[in-house]
């Protein structure tokens, strides 16, 4: 996953259907994690709680997903 790339796919405001960066800012401040897009690597990382990130992080993993798909036209597996 392209963290440049993925970043440029969700729009500012929600997409029709509910999800954006508004949303996914939304969904860090309620979760208390945070998603950081690295440039420099491409990487797209989930930051916080490890049992936070296991346990209560599926909508914002959702987000994350939907948009990686609609960039590659696959979906992201989680391991």
């Amino acid at each position: 996953m392209n963290a440049s790339e993925l970043i440029g796919t969700i729009p500012e405001t929600d997409d029709g259907e509910g999800r954006g960066l508004s949303d996914l800012h939304s969904i860090e401040r309620k979760r208390l994690v945070k998603v950081v897009f690295d440039d420099a690597t491409g990487h797209v990382y989930l930051v916080g709680d490890a049992k936070k990130l296991e346990k209560k992080c599926f909508d914002l993993r959702n987000l994350l997903s939907h948009y990686y798909w609609r960039l590659s036209g696959k979906d992201v597996p989680f391991t």
